[in-house]
C-alpha cells in the first residue's frame, strides 16, 4: 500500500497534503459547532430583562465574550455561528475538491505506469501473468484503489481526529458521561475487526473471480463466430454462469457479515445514548431536589452539557463509523494494490537493446541477412522441467526460403518469436548475419524483421489506417505494391470506399482470409528484410496462397521464414524444418523429404487426397 503512494508524482502527493490539511480545518471547525450551539439553550431558558450579571459566553471553562446585554450576546453567539458554519462548509467542499482531483491524476498515473509495463512484457511474461488478469488490473484494481485514495484518505484523517477529540472535549465536558463512552468502545472494536477478519480473504477470493468472468467475456466475444457456428451458446453461456455464480456466492457471503456486524454496531450506539440519558436524568433529578430547579443557570447549563455531549458521541461514533468504513476499503484496496505492485516489480526479461549492433552497414545486400541457429534450447520458465524447444540447429542463407511444419505445439511460432527477440533465450545462439540476436539494436532489428502471426490483430479506423500503423509517411507506390503482392486488390475494390473502408476493433467486418491479407501487406509496406509469416495463409485456399507467395519472392527482396501446416506453401522452400514436440526431425528440401522422413511423407499423401 504505501508503494503505491511512494511512486506518485509530488505534484500530486502535494495536492493530497493540502486536501488532508484542509480536512483537518474542517475538522476543527464542525468540533466547534456543538460548542456553540450548547450556548444558545441558558440565553433562550433565561430571562431577557433584570440581567443583573454579565452573560458569559464560554469554551469549556474558558470565558470568550462577556455582557449585560442580552441582545448583543446573542447577536455574537449566532454571527459567530453562522461563520463557523459557512467555513466548515467551505472546507468541506474545498477537500472533497482537491482530493478528488488528486485522485483522478493518480488514477490517471497509475493506468499510465501499468500500460508503459505491459509494453515492456516478453509474450513468456503475458503467458504468466494472463491476459484476463492485467485487463482486470488496469481497469477494476485501479478503480478499487482510486476508491480508496478518494474516500479512505478522508476517512483516516477525520475518523481519528472525531474520536480523540471527541473524546478530549467530552473529559473536558463531563467525566462520568466520558467514561459511559470508553466502555463500549472495545466492544465496537471486536464487533469491527471480527467483521473484518472473516471479510477479507472473501474479497481477496472474488478479485480471481473478476478474473474469471473477465475471461470467459473475452472468449465469448472474440469467438463469437466459432461458437454460432457450431453451436455452442448454452455451453458458453454454463461456463460465464459458473464464473459469476462464484463471484455472487463469496460477494453474498462477505456481505453477510456486514449485515450481522453493523446492526450490532448501531445498537452499541444507542445503548451509550440511552447511558448518557440514565446519567443525565439521575443529575437532573439532584438539581431538582434543588430551590431554584431547573429555571435556574445550573439547570440552563445542564441541559446544555446534555445536549452537546450527544453532539461529541455521535461525532465519536460517526468517527468509529469511519474507521470501520476505512478498514473496508483499506482490505479491498490493499488487495488490489497487491496485485498492481505485483506487475509493476515483475522482473520482466529487458529484450529491449538500445545501444546494440546493427545487422548491417548495407540494407541493400540482402546476402547480408542470414539466419542461423546454433544448439537452441529455450523454456518459457525457469522452473520447468522440460524445454519448449531444444537442440535447434539450422542455417539459412540471406535470400532463401525456410519452411518450417510440424504439429501443434511442435515449437515452431517459438522460433519465429526466437528470431525477432520476443523472448529471452539463455542456451545456444540465434544469429542474423553472423550476429547474436539478443546484441542487435531494437530498432534497426524491427525495422529489418516483419513478422505477421496467424491470428490478425487489425485495429479501428480504415484500411489505409491499418495499412500504415507501422510506417505512417507510406507513399501511395508501396501500398499499392503491397496490396498487389498479398493479394489484397481483389477484394478491396469491391469496397465503394476502396481504402477508406472502415474495420471494426480486431477486423470483426472482414473475413479470416481478408485480415491475413492485409496483415501481410502492412508487414510489406515496411519492406522487411526478413519476413516471418507464422501460419499467417492458414485462412486463404492454395491458389491465393501460391500466388502470394510467388509475388513475394517477385517483388520484395528479402529473408523468408513460412511457418505453416499446409505443406503446399513450403514445398518451394530452399530447406524445410519438420518439427516435433520441440526438436527438429529432420531438415531439407521438398523431395528430400518426401524420401527420408515418413511423417511428412505421410502429411503431403493426405493434403494431396483432400
Amino acid at each position: 500500500m504505501w508503494k503505491m503512494f511512494k511512486i506518485l508524482p509530488n505534484k500530486i502527493k502535494a495536492q493530497f497534503g493540502i486536501g488532508i490539511l484542509i480536512v483537518i480545518i474542517n475538522v476543527a471547525l464542525t468540533m466547534m459547532l456543538p460548542i456553540l450551539l450548547s450556548q444558545f439553550l441558558p440565553l433562550v431558558i433565561e430571562p431577557h430583562s433584570d440581567v443583573t450579571h454579565p452573560i458569559q459566553l464560554r469554551i469549556f471553562d474558558f470565558v470568550v465574550y462577556e455582557s449585560k446585554d442580552w441582545n448583543q450576546v446573542f447577536t455574537v453567539l449566532l454571527v459567530t455561528f453562522l461563520i463557523t458554519l459557512f467555513l466548515a462548509a467551505s472546507t468541506s467542499f474545498g477537500y472533497v475538491l482537491i482530493i478528488i482531483w488528486a485522485g483522478e491524476k493518480a488514477s490517471n498515473f497509475y493506468r499510465n505506469t501499468l500500460f508503459r509495463k505491459y509494453q515492456k512484457l516478453s509474450l513468456k511474461d503475458i503467458a504468466q501473468l494472463t491476459n484476463e488478469s492485467l485487463i482486470t488490473r488496469i481497469n477494476d484494481d485501479v478503480a478499487l484503489f482510486w476508491d480508496f485514495l478518494i474516500g479512505s484518505s478522508i476517512s483516516l484523517i477525520k475518523a481519528p481526529l472525531y474520536i480523540i477529540v471527541g473524546l478530549v472535549f467530552a473529559f473536558m465536558t463531563d467525566v462520568p458521561l466520558t467514561f459511559s463512552i470508553i466502555s463500549v468502545i472495545p466492544l465496537l472494536i471486536i464487533v469491527i475487526a471480527y467483521m473484518f477478519i472473516k471479510v477479507n480473504p472473501l474479497i481477496k477470493r472474488n478479485r480471481k473471480n473478476l478474473d474469471w468472468i473477465t475471461k470467459e467475456v473475452d472468449e465469448s466475444i472474440n469467438g463469437a463466430r466459432f461458437i454460432k457456428a457450431n453451436n455452442l451458446q448454452w455451453k458458453q453461456y454454463e461456463k460465464f454462469n459458473k464464473a459469476n455464480g462464484a463471484w455472487l456466492k463469496t460477494e453474498k457471503r462477505s456481505f453477510q457479515y456486514f449485515a450481522i456486524g453493523m446492526p450490532a454496531f448501531f445498537v452499541i450506539i444507542n445503548i451509550i445514548v440511552v447511558i448518557i440519558y440514565a446519567i443525565g436524568k439521575t443529575q437532573m433529578d439532584a438539581l431538582a431536589a434543588t430551590e431554584a430547579g431547573l429555571r435556574s443557570e445550573n439547570g440552563a447549563q445542564l441541559i446544555a452539557k446534555l445536549n452537546v455531549f450527544i453532539e461529541y458521541e455521535v461525532l465519536i461514533a460517526q468517527g468509529i463509523i469511519m474507521f470501520s468504513q476505512f478498514l473496508g476499503s483499506f482490505f479491498k484496496a490493499k488487495i488490489s494494490a497487491g496485485r498492481i505492485v505485483e506487475v509493476l516489480d515483475k522482473q520482466y526479461d529487458d529484450l529491449h537493446v538500445e545501444q546494440g549492433l546493427m545487422i548491417t552497414d548495407n540494407k541493400n545486400d540482402i546476402s547480408q541477412y542470414s539466419i542461423e541457429f546454433r544448439n537452441v534450447n529455450f523454456k518459457y520458465f525457469q522452473t520447468s522441467e522440460d524445454y519448449s524447444v531444444k537442440n535447434l540447429n539450422f542455417k539459412i542463407n540471406g535470400g532463401e526460403t525456410l519452411g518450417i511444419i510440424g504439429p501443434t505445439g511442435s515449437g515452431k511460432s517459438t522460433i519465429a518469436n526466437l528470431i525477432v527477440n520476443n523472448m529471452k533465450y539463455e542456451e545456444g545462439n540465434i544469429l542474423i548475419n553472423n550476429k547474436e540476436v539478443k546484441d542487435i539494436n531494437t530498432k534497426n532489428l524491427h525495422e529489418s524483421v516483419g513478422i505477421v502471426y496467424q491470428e490478425a490483430l487489425l485495429y479501428s479506423g480504415t484500411i489505409l489506417s491499418n495499412l500504415t500503423f507501422g510506417k505512417s509517411d507510406a507513399t501511395e507506390h508501396e501500398i499499392n505494391k503491397a496490396l498487389k503482392a498479398s493479394c489484397s486488390n481483389n477484394f478491396i475494390m469491391t469496397f465503394e470506399d476502396r481504402l477508406k473502408h472502415p474495420v471494426v476493433q480486431r477486423g470483426k467486418n472482414l473475413s479470416g482470409g481478408q485480415k491475413q491479407r492485409l496483415s501481410i501487406a502492412r508487414s510489406l509496406i515496411i519492406e522487411p528484410k526478413i519476413l516471418i509469416l507464422d501460419d499467417s495463409t492458414s485462412a486463404l485456399d492454395n491458389l491465393t496462397t501460391k500466388s502470394l507467395i510467388k509475388n513475394i519472392k517477385e517483388e520484395y527482396s528479402c529473408t523468408t521464414v513460412i511457418i505453416s501446416q499446409k505443406i503446399n506453401s513450403i514445398k518451394h522452400a530452399d530447406k524445410i524444418l519438420v518439427m516435433d514436440k520441440g526438436e527438429i526431425i529432420a531438415q531439407g528440401t521438398h523431395d528430400e523429404l518426401l524420401q527420408k522422413c515418413q511423417w511428412y511423407y505421410d502429411i503431403n499423401m493426405n493434403q494431396l487426397e483432400q
